[in-house]
């Protein structure tokens, strides 16, 4: 079975498919959106969700062979996890400065384009206005910036949240 998801939170990734694991569907492969699920029985594995960006495959092999944690899939530098749900929980070593600076790109990136669209769009609707008569296309379009930064906003909002819980953890854990 072929799921289709745009998620900018890796929380919410990781959620999803440990959600669709217990309803006996487990992953087998993924790209950037789609991901692919195979039947099995539900609640025997776990999954975890990482970016892998300091690791090098060496580590990787080293790491998975030490442990009863296999990979399931990777795709750039995302990559999922999976082990026996009777082992418990996951205890891969990515630090919370890594997924901080990790969000903090994904913010960047995510700003940028709001900014973007919102300098497009008001310079466009600014123009719009000036003339005697309407270009409705223009205007649709300039419009159609505007509501790109509104539903852009809310992913961004969603991700500084998650980045300063864990920068508050990180500075509660380091005193």
């Amino acid at each position: 079975m072929h799921k289709y998801r745009l998620m900018i939170n890796p929380y919410a990734i990781e959620k999803w498919v440990n959600d669709m694991a217990s309803k006996g569907w487990h992953l087998k492969k993924f790209t950037w959106i789609r991901f692919t699920f195979e039947r099995g029985e539900p609640n025997s594995y776990i999954y975890r969700h990482d970016e892998l960006e300091r690791f090098g495959t060496h580590y990787e092999e080293e790491f998975l062979k030490s442990s009863d944690i296999e990979q399931v899939d990777r795709s750039g530098n995302f990559i999922f996890f999976r082990k026996a749900a009777q082992e418990g929980p996951f205890e891969l070593y990515t630090d919370k400065k890594t997924k901080i600076g990790n969000l903090s790109k994904k913010m960047r990136i995510l700003l940028s384009l709001i900014l973007l669209n919102l300098f497009i769009g008001l310079i466009g609707l600014i123009g719009d206005f000036s003339e005697q008569t309407t270009d409705w296309v223009g205007f649709s379009l300039n419009t159609l910036n505007l509501v790109v930064v509104v539903l852009f906003a809310l992913p961004f909002y969603k991700l500084m949240r998650i980045r300063n819980r864990l920068k508050r953890e990180l500075n509660v854990f380091s005193d």
